[in-house]
């Protein structure tokens, strides 16, 4: 799969962190993404049918191509945005997350995932 990220994501963790959680969520890699969700973690995703936590987890499927456009954060919230490829498609991607708190070791206790596919 083909990733870009933008350079300065690595100014700041959470930055880093919720731009690698997209990349690692476009390649199906949930394993990677478990350790970072509190166990009450709710995610609402628009633009597609419903669909719950487990269920959103596994979402992305066949994304060859993946492009974080921007990653911002401030205190306890986060966001992230760009595009995914999946064959002749394109989905554009944001995705807002609410932390448990400001440390490195928040879990994220929200996630408003936005989908748009052209």
């Amino acid at each position: 799969m083909q990733i870009t990220v933008p350079d300065d994501c690595g100014n700041s963790p959470r930055n880093l962190l919720v731009s690698q959680f997209s990349v690692d969520w476009a390649a199906g890699m949930t394993e990677s993404l478990r350790p970072l969700l509190a166990d009450d973690v709710r995610w609402d995703i628009f633009g597609e049918p419903e669909l719950d936590a487990e269920t959103a987890l596994s979402f992305p499927q066949d994304i060859q191509e993946i492009e974080v456009f921007t990653a911002i954060n401030h205190g306890r919230a986060s966001s992230c945005n760009g595009r995914m490829l999946a064959g002749a498609q394109s989905i554009d991607f944001c995705h807002v997350f609410r932390f448990s708190g400001v440390a490195k070791t928040a879990k994220i206790v929200h996630i408003r995932t936005y989908l748009v596919r052209a």
